[in-house]
Protein backbone atom coordinates (compact mmCIF):
# COMPACT_ATOMS: atom_id res chain seq x y z
CA UNK A 1 0.00 0.00 0.00
CA UNK A 2 1.19 3.38 -0.74
CA UNK A 3 2.27 6.35 1.74
CA UNK A 4 -0.72 8.39 0.34
CA UNK A 5 -3.27 5.22 0.56
CA UNK A 6 -2.11 4.37 3.64
CA UNK A 7 -2.48 7.94 5.04
CA UNK A 8 -5.86 8.26 3.51
CA UNK A 9 -7.23 5.24 4.76
CA UNK A 10 -6.13 7.24 8.48
CA UNK A 11 -7.67 10.07 7.72
CA UNK A 12 -11.05 7.84 6.36
CA UNK A 13 -11.38 5.97 10.12
CA UNK A 14 -10.53 9.01 11.70
CA UNK A 15 -13.84 11.16 9.88
CA UNK A 16 -15.84 8.17 9.89
CA UNK A 17 -14.91 8.06 14.40
CA UNK A 18 -15.67 11.94 14.58
CA UNK A 19 -18.78 11.97 12.92
CA UNK A 20 -19.84 9.36 15.73
CA UNK A 21 -18.74 10.87 18.42
CA UNK A 22 -20.52 14.47 17.47
CA UNK A 23 -23.63 12.00 16.84
CA UNK A 24 -23.60 10.56 20.14
CA UNK A 25 -22.69 13.69 21.82
CA UNK A 26 -26.16 15.14 20.29
CA UNK A 27 -28.02 11.86 21.56
CA UNK A 28 -28.53 10.10 18.60
CA UNK A 29 -29.14 6.20 17.51
CA UNK A 30 -28.00 6.18 14.36
CA UNK A 31 -26.31 8.06 10.91
CA UNK A 32 -27.91 7.56 8.03
CA UNK A 33 -26.81 8.23 4.46
CA UNK A 34 -23.52 8.81 5.49
CA UNK A 35 -20.83 9.84 2.86
CA UNK A 36 -17.61 10.03 2.40
CA UNK A 37 -15.88 12.53 -0.84
CA UNK A 38 -12.25 13.32 -1.43
CA UNK A 39 -10.94 16.23 -3.44
CA UNK A 40 -7.50 17.62 -4.11
CA UNK A 41 -7.31 21.32 -3.35
CA UNK A 42 -3.26 21.19 -3.94
CA UNK A 43 -0.40 19.96 -5.63
CA UNK A 44 0.32 16.66 -2.98
CA UNK A 45 -2.72 17.47 -0.53
CA UNK A 46 -6.49 16.32 -0.72
CA UNK A 47 -9.33 16.92 1.80
CA UNK A 48 -12.00 14.35 2.64
CA UNK A 49 -15.33 15.10 3.78
CA UNK A 50 -17.51 12.86 6.25
CA UNK A 51 -21.10 13.32 6.59
CA UNK A 52 -24.23 11.91 7.35
CA UNK A 53 -27.81 12.52 9.23
CA UNK A 54 -27.77 12.13 12.36
CA UNK A 55 -31.44 10.82 14.26
CA UNK A 56 -33.21 9.34 17.38
CA UNK A 57 -35.38 6.31 16.83
CA UNK A 58 -38.57 6.57 18.02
Amino acid sequence: MSEYMWRMSGVREQGLDRMHGDAQSLGADAIDMMRLTTSMIMGGSAELLAFGTAFKLP
